[in-house]
């Protein structure tokens, strides 16, 4: 009988570990492990290799309007050999990345990494996302739910867990067959019976992704549906209640001792790396809808006074009143193409003027010197 049992377990043991490691062959060639088209084929691109020097991060408005190729372009004007990757999600403001950025840091192709130069939007305020879940919309959930979350340790964001779940994940979460179970069950199971798919996002495309930048079309080339798409975004909003300028303590705050982009320091200062702060480049009608121009320059003037007394550089290109309106953006929010070209160039100069990189051209000269 003793026999039987010894014999029953190795044989379960067994046909465990073949399923283990046929999962780690092919699950996530198969299903997505981040539920995100974009930051699918972002986390491929990254981890392509180890040479970036400069990740940029924020949201869509950092996704769509900082080109990484034109930024390296522009540094080495200046005479420096950096390489830019941008690591912005969609519908990942400023907020989230003090929660995101730890885990994410330590992955092998960000070694190299020196330093993190996070999107800022002015006209909103910001906060650190709690664990309530108030924070995870439509946009954020798929991606908080998904293996990507877990090994960045934000998945508890979105998704409580019974004590019992808990204590089964905690004894054989190193089991990728329990650890990404819900990307199991998408692998065995038809979409429709799991309901949740994998977020994508409009086709107004400009041309292939590069080191995570999505070009996109602007407003001249699709005309109706920009205006289209102007309309219902406003529709979603009481003007009374949300057209309104920010309270002027709310920045104040942000910018105060223990306050959020103190907090935001210091996680990027643990890691070893330099925080840059830069003012994302939102079209002008949104901010003039939100009746917000005022609040952007006073909130840039409190930001770059909290950024010099830290020593962190912080860079504006000012509001992006451009003749060509049309053609450089992409919506009531984003750049197009042909404006996150001119931007990127703008902010490249920007960066490089600051001396962000003094430390790398240093370190180049002395690894040129050995060489020689």
């Amino acid at each position: 009988m003793v026999q039987k049992i010894i014999f029953t377990l190795i044989c379960c043991a067994l046909v465990l570990s073949v399923g283990e490691l046929a999962l780690r062959q092919v699950l996530f060639r198969h299903v997505s492990y981040s539920n995100s088209e974009s930051i699918d084929r972002q986390l491929r691109e990254r981890n392509t290799g180890t040479d970036w020097n400069i990740l940029f991060i924020g949201d869509s408005e950092t996704r769509w309007g900082v080109n990484p190729e034109e930024m390296d372009n522009t540094f080495s004007s200046y005479g420096l050999n950096v390489r830019s990757f941008n690591h912005a999600f969609d519908g990942f403001g400023a907020s989230w990345w003090p929660r995101l950025l730890p885990r994410l840091l330590e992955q092998p192709a960000l070694k190299n990494v020196e330093v993190v130069a996070l999107g800022v939007q002015l006209i909103d305020s910001h906060r650190v996302v709690s664990e309530s879940g108030e924070d995870c919309g439509a946009l954020q959930k798929p991606v908080l739910t998904s293996p990507f979350a877990k090994d960045l340790g934000v998945a508890s964001v979105c998704r409580s867990q019974s004590w019992d779940a808990e204590l089964g994940k905690t004894l054989f979460g190193h089991l990728w067959i329990v650890r990404y179970s819900s990307a199991v069950r998408a692998l065995i199971l038809p979409q429709i019976m799991i309901g949740q798919g994998q977020l994508r996002f409009n086709s107004r495309k400009d041309g292939e992704p590069i080191r995570g930048f999505e070009p996109h079309r602007s407003i001249a080339q699709d005309r109706d549906t920009y205006n289209q798409e102007f309309e219902r975004w406003k529709a979603q909003y009481q003007p009374d209640r949300d057209f309104v300028p920010l309270q002027k303590t709310v920045w104040t705050e942000l910018t105060s001792p223990s306050g959020f982009f103190d907090q935001l320091n210091e996680t990027v200062r643990s890691s070893g790396r330099a925080l840059v702060l830069f003012a994302v480049p939102t079209n002008p009608v949104l901010i003039d809808t939100f009746n917000r121009r005022e609040d952007y320059l006073r909130n840039s003037q409190l930001l770059q006074d909290w950024a010099a007394k830290r020593g962190v550089v912080f860079v504006d290109a000012g509001i992006q009143d451009v003749d060509n309106s049309d053609i450089y953006f992409s919506d009531m929010r984003h750049l197009s193409a042909s404006g996150a070209r001119q931007y990127s160039q703008k902010l490249g100069q920007l960066l490089a003027s600051k001396g962000v990189f003094k430390n790398h051209a240093m370190n180049q000269q002395k690894m040129e010197r050995r060489v020689q």
